[in-house]
């Protein structure tokens, strides 16, 4: 009954680890991780419906919906701390065939390591929830895989949430057809195409979705990290193209020397699998997703012109832009093999005290190589309030008559502002208003721009160049303009303001409505 108990206990030590300053009041605003009051359910955006490419489809709707009942604040700390916590609660579960201490250090790896560090920074919570769900959609497919029926929950749960995004949804149908094996997915395989109906019909809805701007091949490659190339931050489930969300210790000496142990228990795993016992069948089940993982991660890095063709010429392309994401169906597969191999280092050591030596380090060694991701990623994740003027400008935009949609100026695509400590958000203003949004979906990486893909963002960048931009935002189909006073860039702006009706003016940020004849 211990041993249950630590079992049990030990997702939730690690995420509250992680997550226990951000369950203070407020939003964790950081890079693409945008919550909000309110995301209006109305909003032809929020259900791919809008002008820009569905890559929030449908986790945006999915908000939507449950913000109908939960505050956003609450709604972001329960699915940070409940995704960590699920994780772990999984890989246990997926790796309940060995010893208790060869679980909790399978887990410890699947929840505590780069992947999971960089993308929760970078703020890809729908793939963090998906990667939640890959070892729970492991363990039932196994089932599948040996003849066996588990309740369809079981596995049709799990994928249902690997499809909260296009990207997420790819590596969920990768790992059910990888685990049940070609003879037995097909009633799955069809489960998941119809759970990712809703980025793939919104996707088809939009002319030229998917077919991105080449030169994001390079900006989105993998980096190295831990002084082992872009294959051993692969190997080490890490290489984000993003270096300021990547963890400060994976630039140090022992992050190095961790991989080369890591790599080395993994190896005794894949020893003892190949010979047989319990490691044997998961590993083989799981190799095929791990291959096609490690290729598309690693394909932008090392043959960029094929990527860079497929990106452009192909619809839908564009998912494999960013391969550093599919480093998630490695996962599975190394959590095992380390479970594997602790197993067979641990009975080396045949007194107890040096067995359960081993067993500890085994389990904690992933911790204290990287304690910066500990207490919200080194202090990276601190809740903050929305400005009181935010709420008075969403009123005005509720109680605006104008029609149109609303634009939010200066127009880029992120901000860091003096409210959220000056770190870097994607802006929040596109989720925040009441309104479909137009908003810039170019990127800036390292100084090179890569061009977004809505043919009306750059419609309403041309007219916000005209000679009279008020009358070209109309003619645009904008009828309210949000200015956020702290951003970089609103000096630019005189000449437009001169021509727009103020609505709200606050300190922070104001509201107009674009008048309908030109002036």
């Amino acid at each position: 009954m211990g041993r249950r108990r630590l079992g049990n206990a030990w997702p939730w030590v690690m995420a509250l680890l992680v997550c226990a300053p951000m369950l203070a009041s407020g939003y964790v605003l950081s890079y693409d991780m945008v919550f909000v009051p309110r995301l209006d359910i109305t909003r032809p955006d929020v259900w791919g419906l809008g002008s820009a490419t569905p890559r929030a489809v449908p986790s945006d709707a999915v908000v939507a919906v449950a913000n109908l009942v939960v505050p956003g604040w609450l709604l972001q700390k329960v699915v940070l701390v409940g995704s960590l916590v699920a994780a772990g609660a999984g890989a246990m579960r997926m790796l309940n065939r060995f010893g208790l201490g060869a679980q909790l250090a399978g887990t410890t790896w699947f929840v505590w390591n780069p992947y999971v560090a960089e993308r929760l920074v970078i703020g890809h919570w729908p793939l963090l929830v998906a990667y939640t769900a890959l070892p729970w959609l492991v363990v039932a497919c196994l089932e599948i895989r040996e003849g066996g029926a588990p309740r369809w929950w079981r596995w049709v749960l799990p994928l249902a949430a690997t499809a909260l995004s296009p990207a997420s949804g790819v590596i969920g149908a990768v790992l059910v057809v990888s685990v049940c094996g070609w003879r037995r997915c097909s009633r799955v395989v069809l489960v998941a195409v119809a759970v990712n109906l809703p980025w793939i019909v919104a996707g088809f809805a939009h002319a030229g979705a998917g077919r991105s701007d080449p030169a994001g091949v390079a900006a989105f490659a993998l980096r190295p990290e831990a002084g082992l190339g872009r294959l051993g931050a692969a190997l080490s489930l890490g290489g984000i193209w993003n270096a300021d969300v990547v963890p400060d210790s994976r630039d140090l000496l022992t992050a190095t020397l961790f991989c080369l142990v890591l790599w080395t228990v993994m190896a005794l795993g894949a020893v003892v699998a190949w010979r047989g016992g319990p490691a044997r069948e998961p590993v083989r089940a799981l190799v095929p997703a791990a291959v096609v993982g490690l290729a598309v991660a690693l394909v932008g890095a090392y043959v960029p012109a094929a990527l860079e063709w497929v990106v452009e010429v192909v619809p839908g392309g564009g998912l494999l832009r960013d391969g550093a994401r599919y480093l998630a169906l490695l996962a599975p597969l190394q959590a095992v093999l380390v479970a594997a191999g602790v197993t067979v280092l641990a009975g080396r050591a045949r007194a107890g005290f040096a067995r359960w030596s081993v067993l500890v380090v085994a389990v904690l060694l992933p911790v204290a190589v990287m304690p910066d991701l500990a207490w919200g990623a080194g202090g990276r994740l601190q809740p903050v309030s929305y400005p009181a003027e935010w709420e008075q400008a969403r009123d005005a935009v509720a109680d605006s008559e104008a029609s149109g949609d609303l634009l939010v100026l200066p127009f880029s695509a992120f901000r860091a502002p003096a409210w959220n400590d000056g770190r870097v958000v994607l802006d929040p203003a596109g989720r925040y208003f009441p309104r479909e949004t137009v908003v810039n979906d170019d990127l800036v990486v390292s100084g090179s721009v890569v061009a977004g893909e809505d043919e009306r963002a750059r419609a309403v960048a041309r007219a916000l160049s005209e000679e009279d931009p008020a009358a070209a935002l109309r003619a645009e189909g904008i009828g309210l303009v949000v200015v956020e006073e702290d951003a970089y860039g609103t000096d630019d702006l005189d000449a437009l303001r001169a021509a727009l009706d103020p609505v709200f003016t606050g300190d922070e940020i104001a509201v107009y409505e674009v008048p309908p004849d030109s002036r």
